[in-house]
């Protein structure tokens, strides 16, 4: 039996060999736990803190010993400490009314300060979570069932983001927010020279930027639009293959559409006889990708769209 547990001991910690942690208490708490304790503070987005959050704790199981969910109230300083034992992570999600939940995580093992006297180093961090505030929902967040697919390619294809399509003949879209164009050469992978695709905005006025997202948060996309922030024409992804002597594809050069940003669109721009801006609508775009397939342009991403002329509000109801 012995020589059994020793087996099963010395296979489990296998894994955890890069973070160097060969001392007896790290292979203790990876089989039976050890003790986690840390601080949260908890502000909304002014950096103000929130009292009466709810802070649930998800203390991962170790080896031996199952898991435990633990809750915490904020005091009015927007602070709780939080205990519990863990075989190395911790989960932690915050709620509170009238705001967007958050969530948070901590790997003990990936911080590579191991266990000193049955307690997960660093012992006691701060943590700080931020909660957005709901504020005026309005936008429509649009509903994405699968890829849209235009049966073209090498070509500018209109598309609506009401519609989330393609415009006709391609798709059943009406009005055309931006040009999207996708360069193949017909052949799928491992054959293909690669792959790129334009975005582009063809009316005065008209075009997007770039913001970060807040990707801890349950809103994390951007509450309303800049009028006065420097909208771009145009916006390249590409993925090309990379070979050795033989031919073979040994990585891929590409630009992908991070997903820790938002891209803020402004389209159907109505000008003025100055030339001047007069009507405009706002949406945004996440978690833009990419492909081609025998059918044609395969694309998908998130729309957040505003119907209403002028309003800048871009929070989802």
């Amino acid at each position: 039996m012995r020589k059994t547990c020793l087996i099963l001991t010395i296979a489990f910690s296998i894994p955890f060999s890069v973070y160097a942690r060969s001392d007896r208490d790290f292979s203790y708490a990876i089989q039976y736990g050890a003790t986690a304790k840390f601080t949260v503070q908890v502000v909304d987005d002014a950096k103000i803190p929130i009292g009466g959050v709810k802070i649930e704790a998800r203390f991962a199981p170790a080896f031996n010993v199952s898991g435990e969910i633990k809750s915490f109230i904020t005091n009015t300083n927007g602070v709780a400490e939080v205990c519990g034992r863990t075989g190395g992570s911790v989960a932690i999600r915050a709620t509170q009314d009238g705001y967007y939940g958050s969530e948070d995580e901590i790997g003990y093992i990936a911080l590579g300060q191991g266990v000193k006297g049955n307690k997960w180093q660093p012992w006691n961090m701060i943590r700080t979570i931020i909660l957005r505030p709901i504020k005026k929902p309005f936008a429509i967040k649009i509903p994405v069932e699968g890829w849209r697919i235009a049966d073209a390619t090498n070509q500018w294809i209109g598309f609506d983001l009401e519609k989330y399509d393609f415009i006709k003949p391609h798709g059943k879209g009406v009005v055309a927010d931006m040009d999207i164009k996708v360069n193949w050469d017909g052949h799928r992978w491992p054959k293909s020279t690669g792959m790129d695709v334009s975005i582009h905005f063809p009316q005065k006025h008209a075009g997007g930027y770039y913001q970060d997202r807040l990707m801890s948060s349950d809103f994390k996309d951007s509450y309303s639009a800049q009028t006065n922030a420097a909208y771009t024409k145009e916006f390249r992804f590409y993925e090309y293959p990379v070979r050795n002597s033989r031919g073979e594809i040994i990585r891929f050069d590409k630009k992908v559409f991070d997903k820790t940003k938002v891209l803020v669109v402004r389209s159907r721009c109505v000008i003025d006889e100055d030339g001047r801006l007069k009507e405009a609508r706002y949406s945004q775009i996440s978690n833009f990708r990419f492909s081609c397939e025998a059918a044609g342009v395969c694309i998908m991403f998130q729309p957040i769209y505003n119907p209403t002329p002028n309003d800048t509000n871009l929070e989802p109801k």
